[in-house]
């Protein structure tokens, strides 16, 4: 049994309405899900607030993940706070709207991990850094080895010849006169 099959709500159970859930997500739910956020505590509770023909969950989460630095993918830990309402059908076949998700009569039931965790993930910045000079040193120093940092006859000579100094590209040399 996964982990993630803890997650999973019952939709033709008779005590629906009302029902409600509590998980701490840790470090073995974002292993299990495989995705961008490499560890993290988060407390999570689920309440179904309405059942029957459409069932509404109002899912609350408030913790803290552990995130590659965009910059210099050292851990980066971000603080999580997002309430979030997801919509179920029972129907005939599994179909995501986007705003409601239908699941098949036959299976009766939707597993919560996967979109307990795209909320999350959607509560986080899009790019996800240190604060200024936070950054791991040794790889900010490699970092400015590799970034471009050459002066404008440096890349022209780059455009217009090659080591021998013949013409690479005729349309770069054209380009040249204009500008002369």
């Amino acid at each position: 049994m996964s982990i993630l099959d803890s997650y999973k709500v019952d939709l033709l159970s008779s005590r629906l309405q009302g029902a409600a859930w509590k998980w701490n997500i840790d470090d073995r739910f974002f292993s299990a899900i495989d995705g961008l956020i490499r560890r993290g505590n988060i407390q999570t509770q689920v309440e179904c607030v309405s059942a029957g023909s459409l069932f509404k969950f109002q899912i609350h989460s408030v913790g803290t993940v552990i995130v590659p630095c965009d910059r210099c993918l050292e851990d980066l830990e971000l603080r999580i706070e997002t309430t979030d309402e997801l919509a179920v059908k029972l129907g005939d076949d599994y179909f995501d709207e986007g705003d409601c998700v239908i699941v098949p009569e036959t299976e009766g039931y939707i597993n919560l991990a996967q979109y307990i965790y795209e909320f999350i993930v959607l509560n986080m910045p899009i790019t996800c850094t240190h604060e200024p000079g936070k950054c791991d040193e040794a790889m900010m120093q490699e970092l400015s080895k590799h970034q471009a940092a050459r002066s404008s006859q440096e890349d022209d000579d780059d455009y217009d010849s090659n080591a021998d100094g013949d013409v690479v590209d005729e349309r770069w040399a054209a380009l040249k006169k204009l500008i002369k």
